[in-house]
């Protein structure tokens, strides 16, 4: 039961999920439901679930990710 429950997903979670893939498949130029746009959608989901529950905070873990934060 806890694994189904580790997978929950309130509505504004979803928003910020979901408004932080529209961002950055813009920025790959893919549809969202393009095997790119779920790639994305997964690393996402993978980085809110470990902290990165804002969307400034999923972008810029994003961007870390693929090394275009400037340092």
């Amino acid at each position: 039961m806890s694994f189904i429950s580790d997978m929950t997903l309130s509505q504004q979670e979803i928003d910020v999920l979901f408004s932080a893939l529209e961002v950055w498949c813009r920025r790959l130029n893919a549809p969202i439901d393009s095997q790119d746009g779920r790639d994305v959608a997964t690393v996402m989901l993978g980085l809110f679930k470990s902290g990165h529950t804002t969307k400034a905070a999923l972008l810029g873990a994003m961007e870390r990710i693929d090394g275009l934060e400037e340092v």
